[in-house]
């Protein structure tokens, strides 16, 4: 079996229940993760398994409670399935800890999880994602204004949170785009 597209069709079907997090803004942090997984010669079945399955519990809900715990939710809710795939004890460790620590509230423990992160948090500090998620907040029915506030909140929050030199250097380039599009 192959996990990768098991979790990429779990998070699919969960994206259509959940009503989030956009589908595109998922294959922006695939990318990524795909990316920097090459660089840094890591497993790239387990950087994408843990990105797809990071978000399997979400909730359009801005800072609800759902939102606010999606990484232990989705970390637990994702267990039973890595157990019913067959997935190693070994292989689940990593995986979930990618899951629990894409926000920092749990310590990274391979480098694995620092490539989840950041391949997470990227995808809000490109072009691409900022108008993504600024669609996604004008689909919402939220206005230009306050979904403009949305975007640039999140793009600083996640631009903190990268630890990988390439990602900064670029998030600092793709931030000064951003700024410019929405007239900072």
């Amino acid at each position: 079996m192959d996990i990768v597209e098991l979790s990429r069709d779990l998070m699919y079907q969960q994206t259509q229940i959940n009503k989030a997090p956009a589908w595109r803004l998922t294959e922006l942090a695939i990318s990524k993760g795909k990316e920097l997984a090459k660089k840094y010669q890591v497993d790239e079945k387990l950087v994408l398994t843990s990105l797809y399955l990071a978000h399997t519990i979400f909730s359009p809900i801005w800072a609800g409670e759902v939102q606010q715990n999606h990484t232990s939710l989705s970390a637990e809710f994702s267990k039973k399935y890595l157990d019913e795939w067959k997935v190693s004890e070994e292989e689940q460790k990593i995986i979930l800890n990618s899951i629990r620590a894409h926000h920092n509230d749990v310590k990274t423990e391979t480098k694995i999880a620092e490539i989840v992160k950041n391949a997470e948090c990227f995808k809000f500090v490109t072009v691409e994602g900022a108008l993504i998620y600024l669609h996604e907040w004008g689909m919402r029915q939220v206005s230009y204004d306050e979904a403009r506030e949305k975007v640039l909140r999140k793009m600083d929050q996640k631009r903190k949170l990268l630890t990988l030199q390439e990602c900064i250097e670029e998030a600092g380039k793709n931030c000064e785009e951003i700024g410019k599009l929405f007239d900072l």
